[in-house]
Parts: structure tokens; C-alpha cells; sequence
């Protein structure tokens, strides 16, 4: 059995437990989502910028959280691996940043009172940082492996209840953070 040595991945099992204690005080009614999550009327037009981040690390239900932690734990430690720590951090908070605030500027016209939570954006700018290096690596073949993945998160983006646009926009810088990792 392996163990888990919190060393080797310090960024990942940092961000994992932030949101874990994110949702704990969220479900125990120390915090509020509405405080939390992002919408274009809060976090652009009354410039409360924060939530864009706050959102990223919240999520309510527990499925939401384990699934995005499960895939967090996956893609987030193989890219820690190969970036180095502070690469890996510095392409998380751009991904969370600039994915955060480009879904906030599309929901304006789309929906402006929405309120987006949960970290799957992200966690799809780190999927697209991982297509670019396993394309480059291994060009189409690398991404075989990754269809099913691929396919899964499109079908999920087809529910009411999941942001598609904060997951593509996340996909989308994580994509260009991945091409310029690799000049």
C-alpha cells in the first residue's frame, strides 16, 4: 500500500484542503455560498474581483467535492510532478484568474445572476495544460488515452447544473498556459 507523503505534492494537497475546509465550514453554516461564489453582477459590475477566486476553492454538495477532488488528486499531482511546484501553482492561480474572469464576462450576456461555484473549471485548464504536453510529447497518440476523459466532461457539460462556459473557459487558458510552458 502506498503511502501519501504531503511533501511530494505541496501545492495539490494544499489546494485540496482548502476546499475540503471550504465546504466544511460552508455545510456547517460558517459560511455562505452567495459570499463565495462568482457571478457577473457581484464579482465584475460591484467589483468584487475575490469572489473569482473564492468561488474556485467552494463547493456545497459532497459529490460536487469529491469528484472535483478525485480529479484534482489525478491531474494535479502529474503535473506538479512535471512543472515543479511553483510552475504548477503559478499555472493554477492564472487558469483560476484569468478562466474566472473570462466565464464571469460571458455569463453577463448569458446568465448575469448566476452563481458559479466549485473547482472544475480549473481542474480543466489543467486537463488542457496536460493535452498540450502529451500532444507535443507524443503528438495524437498522447491524446488517445485522454478521449474518454474528453468525452466524459462534454457529456457533463450538457447539465443545467454544471457552468460549461467556466469549464471551457478554463480549458481554453489552460490550453494557451500549456503552449507557452512548452516554447
Amino acid at each position: 500500500m502506498q503511502t501519501i507523503n504531503l511533501a511530494d505534492y505541496p501545492i495539490t494537497y494544499g489546494i485540496i484542503a482548502i476546499n475540503i475546509v471550504i465546504f466544511i465550514l460552508i455545510n456547517i453554516k460558517k459560511l455562505n455560498i452567495s459570499w463565495l461564489g462568482s457571478s457577473y453582477i457581484k464579482s465584475i459590475q460591484e467589483k468584487q474581483y475575490y469572489r473569482i477566486v473564492t468561488a474556485a476553492f467552494t463547493q456545497k454538495e459532497f459529490l460536487h467535492l469529491a469528484c472535483n477532488m478525485y480529479s484534482l488528486y489525478n491531474i494535479g499531482r502529474v503535473l506538479e510532478h512535471m512543472l515543479g511546484a511553483w510552475r504548477y501553482a503559478l499555472c493554477y492561480a492564472v487558469i483560476m484568474l484569468f478562466g474566472g474572469f473570462l466565464s464571469a464576462r460571458i455569463h453577463k450576456k448569458a446568465a448575469p445572476f448566476t452563481l458559479c461555484i466549485g473547482a472544475s473549471g480549473v481542474i480543466c485548464g489543467l486537463l488542457g495544460i496536460y493535452m498540450v504536453i502529451a500532444f507535443s510529447v507524443r503528438g495524437f497518440a498522447g491524446l488517445k488515452s485522454m478521449i474518454p476523459t474528453i468525452v466524459l466532461l462534454a457529456l457533463m457539460t450538457t447539465s443545467k447544473k454544471i457552468d460549461s462556459i467556466g469549464h471551457f473557459t478554463g480549458l481554453i487558458i489552460g490550453i494557451i498556459c500549456g503552449i507557452v510552458l512548452m516554447i
